[in-house]
């Protein structure tokens, strides 16, 4: 680096290290912004686990929390027929 600048420094090395995801964005238009909007339900699944057994089961319901599913209206469907 030529600048003396310990600012200047810090830019240079970061535009650097992140030159690959700043390019795919004016490429693409894309970040990982969905994935990391993903992290803290995943993380608050994992805290609650304490005790999963296996992967799939913690994949599971991974995926039903990130669905949202609705089980009211199962829940409301039976009770009616019966």
């Amino acid at each position: 680096m030529h600048s003396n600048v310990r600012e200047m420094k810090t830019v240079a090395r970061t535009l650097r290290k992140e030159r690959e995801g700043i390019l795919n964005w004016w490429k693409r238009g894309s970040t990982n912004s969905f994935l990391e909007g993903l992290n803290p339900v995943v993380q608050s699944v994992r805290s609650a686990a304490r005790g999963f057994r296996s992967i799939a089961y913690f994949r599971t319901i991974i995926f039903l929390r990130l669905g949202r599913l609705d089980f009211t209206a199962q829940k409301k469907l039976t009770c009616a027929t019966h």
